[in-house]
């Protein structure tokens, strides 16, 4: 972050996480106060005339605030709500200032970028997909974790080796949290770690969490649960995702506990206007797994549908 913050003539680094991870939030300000004590952050550090200090913010729990706008908005003190783009954060940030928004997974690869080059950088993965993935597995494989693999490493791979396989029957894999695509296992061996793969196949790479749906987990229930999350999560600004997810949600609870068919016209009209609505990827992410369920899983959901 400080060489971010030395490239772009930045002052000042702000580290936001999320509640949920205390530990986290403990490890870093330790890390900060270890790199103080030996005159690295302050000002005119090491005589070079730089300033730089760093603020690490325990935030709310939401997950909108992902969003890089929401962020900003959150550490201002205000409603982590999604703010209307232009100005871009780049433009008019944080307090109104330039702001430079990035995951802390694109930031740790900064020292190897610079000590290495920027050709060495792109060598590694795929033609577009350059450089290393954090893969996160979930309980449901043999060995869950946190692993870093080359880009375009195959994702059988990935799952048979890193993970040792599937813990319990598995019928699907939901991949790059809430908002990505729900994969079918015969769908697998044509994916790899990389953007390009999963675009071309109609799927979203993403953050690169993989969750496994059990065998015996009714997919309906897990849309439920998509939309459900969605609801609660939604900033509240704009209505497409504010009521599309409460609809949505409303429609599938309808057909499971009231038997209920779904008019499927009506339903493909609520998730495009999420899709094409909404002011960020909340409500605009959510229709791909959706759309995905409906193709890969049609006859496990056709009976809720008229």
């Amino acid at each position: 972050m400080m060489l971010a913050g030395y490239c772009v003539g930045a002052d000042t680094g702000v580290l936001y996480i999320r509640a949920e991870y205390p530990e986290a939030v403990d490890i870093v300000k330790k890390a900060v106060a270890e790199i103080e004590a030996k005159g690295w952050i302050g000002a005119n550090i090491k005589g070079s005339g730089w300033n730089y200090r760093f603020k690490v913010i325990k935030a709310a729990g939401a997950y909108v605030c992902g969003e890089e706008t929401a962020l900003l908005n959150s550490i201002e003190g205000k409603r982590g709500e999604v703010r209307t783009r232009p100005p871009y954060p780049a433009q008019q940030g944080l307090f109104n200032r330039p702001t430079v928004v990035n995951n802390v997974e694109t930031l740790a690869c900064v020292p190897w970028v610079v000590k290495h080059g920027g050709a060495a950088f792109t060598k590694l993965g795929t033609e577009k997909s350059n450089g290393s993935k954090l893969v996160c597995l979930d309980s449901g494989f043999k060995r869950p974790g946190l692993y870093e693999v080359e880009c375009g490493t195959p994702l059988a791979r990935v799952i048979d080796e890193l993970g040792q396989g599937f813990a319990r029957p598995t019928k699907a894999l939901h991949i790059g949290g809430p908002l990505g695509g729900i994969v079918p296992l015969d769908k697998m061996n044509a994916l790899g770690i990389d953007f390009e793969s999963f675009q071309k196949s109609g799927f979203l790479l993403g953050h690169a969490s993989v969750l496994s749906i059990p065998a015996d987990f009714p997919m309906m229930k897990y849309l439920e649960h998509l939309f459900e999350f969605t609801s609660l999560e939604s900033c509240g600004k704009c209505f497409p995702c504010r009521i599309g997810s409460t609809r949505g949600k409303e429609m599938i609870h309808g057909a499971l506990e009231g038997g209920r068919k779904i008019d499927r016209a009506l339903f493909n009209d609520l998730i495009e206007t999420m899709e094409i609505g909404s002011l960020c990827a909340l409500g605009g992410g959510l229709p791909l797994g959706v759309r995905n369920a409906l193709q890969y899983f049609r006859t496990e959901l056709d009976p809720h549908f008229a």
